[in-house]
């Protein structure tokens, strides 16, 4: 059996459609102008300048994100509470990636971590230290913020991840 006659036995049949209008054009991305509003990022932004993590809050279901998202992807509702969190999580999951030393030719073996801030709902991609041996990366694994010298208001200003020694220490909350 066909399945031009698998579909009329099943009560489909296709129709045929004149086709009434073409209208020629160019599709040329460049020549659009897209306009992206971050000025609701701003707290997010000057707390990072402060070297201090902020996640945002979903005022419908109690979800944090981190980083800040546009839309709750759980209720469709704009989150709108700043909330304060910790500069320590545990890696949720990894992968090892292998990169190429284009002088050397030297393949070395770094681990890339998605990481869930402690008090965020959601997972952040991010480096470990170099000190950490990829063989010793886990899921779970406690780590903290390593900041940059000197931070600009942007997500690079997490360098990346040192991992906790001492978790009853590290988790209490900054002091200032």
């Amino acid at each position: 059996m066909s399945k031009r006659t698998q579909r009329k036995s099943m009560g489909y049949i296709k129709k045929d459609y004149i086709r009434t209008r073409t209208m020629p054009g160019s599709w040329y991305l460049s020549s659009y102008r897209f306009k992206f509003n971050i000025t609701h990022f701003k707290p997010f932004q000057d707390k990072l300048k402060e070297r201090k993590l902020v996640g945002l809050q979903c005022s419908s279901c109690n979800r944090v994100f981190f980083p800040p998202r546009l839309i709750c992807g759980k209720c469709f509702v704009k989150p709108d509470r700043w909330v304060d969190l910790r500069e320590t999580g545990r890696v949720a999951t990894f992968t090892i990636t292998y990169l190429k030393d284009l002088e050397t030719g030297e393949v070395s073996e770094r681990p890339v971590v998605l990481v869930q801030q402690d008090g965020s709902d959601t997972t952040y991609t991010a480096q470990l230290s170099p000190d950490v041996d990829y063989k010793d990366t886990y899921i779970g694994m406690p780590v903290k913020v390593h900041w940059a010298e000197e931070p600009t208001g942007g997500l690079m200003d997490i360098q990346f991840y040192d991992l906790v020694e001492d978790n009853s220490k590290d988790l209490e909350l900054r002091k200032d």
